[in-house]
């Protein structure tokens, strides 16, 4: 390979291993300089390793002729080359009105979703962001506030989504395709000022160049460290949640204040990125005072918070007025049944047959604290979140709901949010404490059902 964009893209494959023999490759291409040089590419290695390659084009419904035009171009292209073509028509201004978001974030939305759609199950998806775009996008963040995050580029592997060309400049990209002899399509609004990033890419850049006229090739050394310094801190961020994980699904509040900061941010967004809330430096920073001085923030729709209560810490989902009950047939098949009870937390219930105590060791009751004996179910069944009046029965005693969590240590600003599965006589099982004593099994249990508590959890 010759030319400065086939070496470094060979080099990026290589060192960072994007793609394997044989893989199924959706290429997102737009028709414009970048995409083209991006599929030519891949399209002249594709005999060497066995790929499938799918060319993916979406028409955003915006630009009119242009737009049109640009389609036509891709389809052709794709023909020239005996690649198969995938195409989706949006309307993504709709898009933005139905969902109350931006046209460009719509479009990006649709786009990815019709790329995934077409990679399949365990398919790679490859875009065509260059150096410039990387630099464009951490001179953005830079206008709007950011922190170390954002001043790292943009990924070279997010998922299944793949940028081979993430080292190479546009220069060199038009190098290549002028090489080729490719033409390639210009998108007019690129062309504009209407929007930052052609601001910085019209009158930023070229500034900053003058400056140094080896600004891209400084970006270039210094965001692969910087992205290495903000994996470091992931992978301390991750470490931390583990060892400060605490009851109901919290973190230990007096284990996060002693993080070094950057630990401790890192860890707040992962709690946001968790529960697919919104991420902002804001947020982070209300939830760092909250952890601070203690109490509960609201996150977002009145339904989600941050609390921060004794040495617990947590995001919830308390909506007001709390959770409807959900009806829970015991006992039920002995197929695990998995019943939601929030966005992000559900019930799984597993049917379970006679125990056999050994006769010749004592019968160890606390292994199934998370057990109900089914003969001991009065009636229906259904899983809610607490109400007025909810007793709990400890050994001999009965407690209220309230009085069973404060003995269990969970701070009462959690306690909104936490499941309850009762009959008609009350509680038989409360999250973070276990089963009611009038429900627990014993050695005469014919059929139990044993509850756990699951929350679904982001990469």
């Amino acid at each position: 390979m010759s030319t400065v964009l086939e070496q470094k893209a060979l080099c990026a494959l290589r060192q960072y291993s994007l793609f394997s023999q044989g893989d199924r490759i959706a290429v997102g291409v737009s028709g414009g300089a970048d995409s083209v040089a991006l599929l030519r590419f891949l399209a002249a290695l594709r005999p060497q390793f066995g790929w499938d390659l799918v060319v993916c084009h979406i028409h955003h419904g915006l630009r009119g002729a242009e737009a049109d035009r640009d389609e036509c171009f891709v389809r052709a292209l794709a023909e020239q080359l005996g690649l198969p073509c995938a195409v989706s028509r949006i309307d993504a201004a709709a898009l933005a009105l139905r969902d109350h978001i931006s046209v460009e974030e719509a479009g990006r939305t649709a786009r990815y979703a019709f790329f995934a759609q077409t990679a399949g199950e365990g398919g790679r998806i490859a875009t065509a962001h260059t150096l410039d775009d990387s630099i464009e996008t951490v001179l953005m963040n830079l206008v709007r506030g950011t922190g170390l995050r954002g001043l790292c580029g943009i990924p070279r592997i997010r998922g299944n989504i793949v940028r081979p060309l993430l080292d190479c400049t546009r220069a060199e990209v038009e190098d290549y395709l002028g090489t080729l002899g490719q033409p390639y399509c210009t998108d007019s609004t690129n062309l504009t000022d209407d929007y930052t990033r052609n601001r910085i890419r019209h009158d930023i850049l070229p500034r900053l160049c003058a400056l140094n006229p080896n600004f891209p090739g400084a970006m270039a050394r210094m965001l692969p460290r910087l992205a290495a310094q903000q994996a470091l801190t992931d992978c301390l961020a991750a470490q931390s949640a583990q060892q400060l994980h605490a009851a109901c699904g919290g973190l230990s509040r007096q284990g996060l204040s002693a993080l070094p900061e950057p630990v401790c941010d890192r860890l707040l967004l992962r709690l946001l990125e968790q529960n697919r809330l919104p991420v902002s430096a804001a947020a982070v920073e209300r939830m760092t005072e909250t952890l601070r001085t203690g109490g509960k923030l609201d996150l977002a729709a009145r339904s989600w918070f941050f609390v921060a209560q004794g040495d617990l810490a947590a995001v919830i989902y308390a909506p007001p007025g709390g959770i409807p009950p959900v009806p829970v047939p015991l006992p039920q098949e002995e197929t695990p049944v998995i019943l939601p009870f929030s966005p992000q937390k559900s019930l799984k219930l597993t049917l379970c047959n006679k125990i056999v105590a050994n006769t010749s060791e004592k019968f160890n009751i606390s292994l199934l604290k998370d057990a109900i004996d089914c003969d001991r179910i009065k009636g229906y069944s259904f899983m809610r979140t607490r109400r007025p009046g909810d007793t709990f029965i400890i050994g001999k005693k009965q407690l209220s709901l309230g009085e069973a969590w404060a003995a269990a240590g969970i701070p009462a600003l959690l306690r909104p949010a936490l499941m309850v599965l009762a009959d008609e006589q009350g509680v038989l099982w409360a999250e973070g404490i276990g089963s009611s004593s009038r429900a627990a099994v014993t050695e005469n249990t014919k059929q139990y059902v044993i509850i756990e508590c699951q929350e679904e959890k982001t990469p």
